[in-house]
């Protein structure tokens, strides 16, 4: 029998997709595990489960360590509205405030891409949990217009990228 022990207020949004997706066993029995946690007990047989279980977890939390130029920040993945890249420069835009980030664009891409990122130009990743239209645009290019009113271009060679990632494919497409 292996345990993991997780804080109790944010394992609310887990509960009902570890139960649905996974032979375990959630407990929060005061014998087990400490008053405010929960416990997840999966049985030797199904040990493979652990490593998915800890990356849907992970996934949970939504929260990414970053490179900036005065040391590292820790971010909630959902805050972030896009990336840009000026040359060797990368800025990540939130809601309330821009920061450089010191890692390059690909790898940003990578790290941010289970949290519902995807590249849009050869400097640009967005958020797509933050874009609140979708227009058609010249050159069969697309324009997003954020949740806070910022318009970003979806460029040629990254559309069918882009609708791959939405699922919003054309049927002749």
């Amino acid at each position: 029998m292996y345990k993991i022990i997780w804080n109790r207020d944010s394992f609310e949004r887990l509960e009902s997709r570890l139960s649905k997706e996974f032979d375990c066993i959630v407990t929060t029995d005061p014998n087990e595990v400490p008053k405010d946690k929960v416990g997840i007990i999966v049985s030797e047989d199904n040990v493979e489960q652990i490593k998915k279980i800890l990356e849907l977890m992970a996934l949970e939390k939504r929260t990414v360590i970053l490179e900036t130029t005065e040391g590292w920040v820790q971010l909630d993945a959902l805050e972030m509205m896009y990336l840009e890249s000026f040359g060797d420069e990368i800025y990540m835009h939130t809601t309330h405030e821009s920061q450089r980030i010191r890692q390059p664009l690909y790898q940003l891409e990578e790290i941010l891409n289970p949290y519902g990122f995807v590249r849009i130009g050869k400097s640009f990743i967005v958020n797509m949990n933050k874009i609140r239209y979708i227009r058609t645009g010249f050159n069969a290019k697309l324009d997003l217009e954020l949740t806070d009113g910022t318009h970003l271009e979806v460029s040629r060679s990254f559309v069918n990228q882009f609708k791959n990632a939405l699922g919003i494919r054309n049927k002749e497409e």
